[in-house]
């Protein structure tokens, strides 16, 4: 099993580092059925939810979370929104010049402010191994948007810094300690080529039609590999 190595500056060792991203599944994904008829066996009337995708389920459980690690209540003012929190041993946000962002569009429903998340992470990737960090997948109810980012963390460290994030406009409240901030999945690095192949139009037919002879659960069956984070 390849190894991914987590450490904290100085001061936040006593928050939780980031942790594998199965633990953060939400109440909204927990509490929705896997169908939305009760007898499952019913061939006409079954209809299956987000819940039965495995690759939707997948992208949610991948890598690691990194999460907020005391709350910062946050008012929408008609100007800016102000955003405050009371440790300020270690500062959560700050704000870049948004001119730094050039032609980049504002995330929608996001306000055209630039927030830097004041991380306090060390992550260091086995040789040939890449993180991508993103924003948790599929979490669009989290009040913050970050941006997605690919390092190389095997040479060097990623160290301790900045990473951008947007504020979502229709959010007002505290964020409480323990909300997911950010993803981050460790990749192989390989170099690719492409081409066209119209074989697998053929195999990609073959395992469609296979898959219509089950109600459910083909592609977890004999598509999936599982992968494992711990």
């Amino acid at each position: 099993m390849k190894k991914i190595k987590f450490a904290l500056k100085k001061d936040f060792n006593d928050i939780v580092p980031p942790n594998s991203a199965k633990h953060y599944l939400p109440e909204w994904y927990r509490n929705t059925p896997k169908a939305l008829d009760s007898n499952n066996e019913d061939v006409i009337n079954h209809r299956s939810t987000f819940k039965a995708c495995v690759p939707f389920m997948d992208s949610m459980i991948s890598g690691y979370v990194f999460e907020l690690w005391q709350d910062i209540n946050i008012i929408q003012d008609e100007n800016m929104p102000r955003i405050t929190w009371k440790d300020n041993s270690s500062p959560v946000l700050g704000i870049r010049d948004f001119a730094l962002s050039g032609n980049m569009p504002t995330p929608i429903g996001c306000h055209d402010i630039h927030y830097i998340l004041k991380h306090p992470l060390y992550i260091k990737t086995p040789p040939g191994y890449s993180i991508l960090i993103t924003n948790p997948l599929n979490r669009y109810d989290l009040p913050f948007l970050a941006l997605s980012a690919v390092v190389d963390s095997d040479k060097e460290p990623f160290f301790p810094g900045n990473y951008s994030l947007f504020l979502k406009k229709d959010f007002s409240g505290v964020v409480k300690m323990g909300t997911p901030l950010l993803q981050i999945i460790p990749f192989k690095r390989d170099d690719w080529s492409s081409e066209i192949d119209n074989s697998i139009i053929i195999d990609g037919q073959k395992a469609s039609k296979k898959s219509l002879r089950t109600i459910s659960g083909w592609y977890r069956d004999n598509a999936w590999s599982k992968k494992k984070y711990e």
